[in-house]
């Protein structure tokens, strides 16, 4: 594949996490293993210093337009930076040498953002394109760090930024706008994912140029992406993805069979 197309690769998926905030790994990690050819241990390793890119552009661009609690997003940060050292430390020691587990864990996670995602807009659509509403339930702060040690070995072990569990968390849980929500969530992920990325780089189970020219996409995704949050509707791109999820998800789950 050219350079270019791995550059546009990177812009599609900073485009996406700056809407959705889910970081862009759902459309990198898919399209370095099936289109780049890389092995599932070297897609989440790459995937995941790409990651890291797109949330530090993210979170500034969220930055500047107001839309990032920066108290939240240390807590979640914080208990994200002792997840990734433990989900890191997982993935060197047992899941990089069984694919097809990871082919497994992969299938059941995308087929879990396809129901999750297929919901949304479900809701969305019925409540007349509104999106999510604000949680009267408020859990204890404290409860933050707990999310992000769950994120954080997450991504340790898969590559994927944990934007789909944390969005979901600051909306439901927390109160937060959906807006602020993804600005948040990119800012608590940035330091998930820059241990994890380094630490894979470590490992080698990075494909530096392949990394660096998606991340150079992000970067321009990104800041496409943020104003495009005040425009237009995600349930958009939340039904396109919901057949994409459901697509990976069919695709994994085949591959782990074969």
């Amino acid at each position: 594949m050219s350079y270019l197309f791995t550059v546009l690769v990177g812009v599609a998926a900073g485009i996406l996490g700056a809407i959705l905030g889910v970081g862009g790994a759902v459309v990198m990690l898919p399209a370095t293993e099936y289109l780049l050819n890389l092995s599932t241990a070297n897609a989440i390793g790459t995937t995941l210093f790409a990651v890291m890119l797109t949330a530090l552009s993210g979170a500034w661009g969220h930055f500047r337009q107001g839309n990032v609690n920066l108290s939240w997003g240390l807590r979640v940060g914080l208990g994200g930076l002792v997840g990734i050292i433990l989900g890191s430390y997982l993935f060197k020691e047992y899941f990089s040498s069984r694919e097809q587990v990871l082919t497994i864990m992969l299938a059941i996670l995308f087929g879990f953002m396809a129901v999750r995602m297929a919901r949304d807009t479900w809701r969305e659509l019925k409540n007349g394109n509104q999106g999510q509403h604000q949680s009267q339930f408020k859990a204890p702060l404290w409860t933050m760090p707990l999310i992000g040690l769950v994120v954080g070995c997450l991504t340790g072990i898969l590559g994927l930024g944990g934007g789909f569990i944390i969005v979901p968390a600051m909306i439901w849980l927390y109160g937060a706008a959906p807006y602020l929500a993804v600005g948040t969530t990119l800012l608590s992920i940035f330091p998930i994912t820059a241990v994890g990325a380094f630490a894979k780089l470590s490992q080698g189970f990075v494909e530096l140029p392949i990394a660096l020219l998606m991340g150079l996409g992000t970067l321009i995704g990104v800041q496409l992406g943020v104003p495009i949050t005040r425009f237009v509707k995600p349930v958009i791109f939340k039904g396109m993805f919901t057949l994409l999820f459901i697509v990976l998800t069919c695709s994994y789950l085949l591959r782990s069979l074969a």
